[in-house]
Order: structure tokens, then C-alpha cells, then sequence
């Protein structure tokens, strides 16, 4: 199928990861029994441990609440500053992966529409990367609908892009959540990995944003 849009996962995709945990180290630590229980409120979430609704909101707030022990109101003043909106500054700076900046402007005028899908808002993230305007289209979550590898966020990405997801590639560092979601979606799953060691067989994989870009480019220009 032609190829018309391609979507991208922001954290560790974009850029690396250990780069936000080393800037964030102190805030994360200050805030260690908040963030071990926001991690095992994802996990029941993605494991289909509570109930499928698309109130996915209300039900993130209600499992954290149960896991701090604490109220609905308190458990959603708790993540929507310390984590929603906490370590947001830390992006200020953020050096991406080589190329990517670039990469994404020559995908776009190549006449592709370009999307980033996240499981956290989005917020300033893409101004603070350097990245802002870039995008046709910013879906984060709650807005998702759901949380990766679900297909709801996947499909709502294609519809705000006006694309059928056959015609769409997704691009994420993560094989069950990006990879596998976006496939179950009806688009092409392909994994970033920086490091050739993380490469899946089986898996298109690119270890770096101008390998990516230049095969997509010898693809749509043929």
C-alpha cells in the first residue's frame, strides 16, 4: 500500500531516554513511592486487570488512587503535577538522536503527513525539543482513548490524519507497545533501535534517523 503518513513515539524514540532519567535523577528520587506506584497503575491498566472503558482517565486516577491509598481528588492533584507536568522543564535542551530534526523536514516535504503519538500529554515536550510545528498531527494521552499496545490510540492517530492506517508507518523503541500495537492496528510497525544489539529479528528495524529517512524516501519517491 503507498505509503501517506508516518506516525513516531516521542520518549527514547526521539531522543534517549537515560538523558531525561540523568537530568530528572533528584525529582525522580524526591518522588520515588509516587512513581512506583504510577508504574504498577500502567501496568494493571495494559494488563487488562481493570475494566476496558474510555473513561481512561477517571480509571488511571481511580487504580493510583488505590495504589497510594489515598483519595480520587489527591491522587489527581499528585499525577497531574508530579508527573503529568513535574519534569516537563527537564526537556528544556534535550539533545535528540542525530538527524532527526532534519529527518522529520525532509519526510514532511516529501509530501508525507507526520504524527507523534504518546502515552503521556504531550504539553510543551515538542517545543522544549526543538520540534514544535512540525507535526500535522499531537496525540497524547488521555486523549488516546487508551494506552499502548491497545489499537484505539493507533486508529484515532490515522483519523485526526485523515489516513487509512494501511497507508500509515508507525515508529517507536519499543517492540510490544509501538511495534506490535501499531501492527495490530493495520499499519506498518517499524523499531528504532540506537544500538544494533536491540535489533529484533523478524522486525524492520533502523539504528539511526537518516538510516530510517533515507529508506522511506527510496520508497515514496520511487
Amino acid at each position: 500500500m503507498e505509503l501517506k503518513a508516518i506516525g513516531f513515539d516521542i520518549d527514547g524514540t526521539l531522543y534517549p531516554e537515560y538523558r531525561i532519567r540523568w537530568r530528572a535523577l533528584s525529582y525522580f528520587l524526591r518522588h520515588i513511592r509516587l512513581l512506583v506506584a504510577f508504574a504498577r497503575t500502567r501496568k494493571r491498566m495494559r494488563s487488562g486487570q481493570v475494566s476496558e472503558t474510555y473513561d481512561v482517565d477517571g480509571i488511571e486516577i481511580a487504580v493510583l488512587a488505590k495504589e497510594l491509598g489515598c483519595g480520587i481528588e489527591k491522587a489527581r492533584k499528585l499525577r497531574d503535577r508530579l508527573i503529568y507536568r513535574g519534569w516537563e522543564k527537564y526537556f528544556q535542551g534535550m539533545k535528540l538522536y542525530p538527524g532527526v530534526s532534519s529527518s522529520l523536514r525532509k519526510l514532511k516535504n516529501a509530501g508525507l503527513k507526520l504524527a507523534v503519538l504518546s502515552d503521556f500529554p504531550v504539553g510543551r515536550k515538542l517545543e522544549y525539543l526543538g520540534l514544535e510545528g512540525i507535526f500535522d498531527v499531537v496525540l497524547g494521552f488521555p486523549e488516546s482513548g487508551q494506552l499502548k499496545p491497545h489499537r484505539e490510540p493507533f486508529v484515532r492517530m490515522a483519523n485526526r490524519l485523515n489516513v487509512d492506517p494501511c497507508n500509515m508507518m508507525y515508529v517507536g523503541n519499543k517492540l510490544a507497545y509501538d511495534v506490535w500495537g501499531s501492527e495490530n492496528a493495520g499499519m506498518r510497525g517499524v523499531l528504532f533501535a540506537s544500538s544494533r544489539h536491540r535489533v529484533s529479528l523478524g522486525v524492520t528495524t533502523y539504528t539511526s534517523f537518516p538510516q530510517l529517512t533515507e529508506s522511506i524516501l527510496l520508497e515514496v519517491t520511487k
